[in-house]
């Protein structure tokens, strides 16, 4: 600490003995200059304990780590690993089999489904493919596919319920595979008319069928599509 202080002599005029010419020694601290000197003294201790002090920590961590790898690794865990019992499947009960065989023949059965009529214009309050009429009011709803019985026949009847078309005619249009086979005319007269057509078919009409309600310029209004397969 010697180095920091600052030594100064003064040596006074001579021609005054009244006055003290004995030389004086003043010390001048630099507080700046200790001040700086304490602070990189607690810096490097700091950095000497981090280099230090931090290395058991990693090494204890290091240490840690490398048993819990061992200790997965060894030979018991993986005999008890392989010696894991198989999954075995459990035997279906026989009355989840019959719900299954069930749910199949419903399946079969939604694959006869009864064809919707499509309504074109809102003066169509109702059409349908059905049996015979009975009361005014159509039948029973025909299943599409229609089976027709060798030697046999079966009779439909498109069914339709119109409003607002009094004095006017219109036609249903029964086509197989895309070609007119019959057309009836159909006079409206009333506010609102029901008029319905049939035709005959056989073993012998197999194919895709559709019926069409139109008007004389050929607008469609409503129509549906079936198909008839023999048995």
């Amino acid at each position: 600490m010697a180095d920091n202080k600052v030594v100064i002599k003064i040596n006074y005029d001579k021609k005054h003995p009244g006055i003290n010419t004995a030389p004086q020694t003043v010390t001048v601290w630099h507080i700046r200059r200790i001040l700086v000197a304490v602070l990189v003294l607690v810096l490097m201790l700091i950095v000497l304990f981090s280099w230090f002090g931090g290395g058991d920590e990693d090494s204890d961590t290091q240490i840690d780590t490398t048993e819990k790898v061992q200790k997965f690794n060894t030979p018991d865990a993986e005999m008890v690993e392989r010696q894991e019992p198989p999954v075995l499947e459990k035997p279906v009960p026989a009355i989840v089999r019959q719900e299954s065989a069930n749910a199949e023949s419903v399946k079969k059965i939604d694959s006869v489904k009864k064809p919707a009529a499509v309504i074109l214009d809102r003066k169509i309050i109702r059409a349908s493919l059905n049996t015979e009429p009975k009361d005014g009011e159509p039948g029973e709803p025909i299943k599409s596919p229609l089976r027709v019985i060798p030697n046999q026949s079966r009779e439909v009847f498109y069914f339709s319920e119109i409003k607002n078309m009094k004095g006017r005619s219109l036609f249903h249009r029964w086509s197989r595979n895309g070609q007119i086979v019959h057309q009836k005319q159909l006079d409206m007269k009333d506010k609102i008319t029901k008029v319905w057509s049939s035709k005959t078919l056989s073993a012998k009409d197999k194919g895709e069928w559709q019926v069409q309600l139109t008007d004389k310029k050929g607008k469609v209004y409503s129509e549906v599509n079936f198909s008839v397969n023999p048995e």
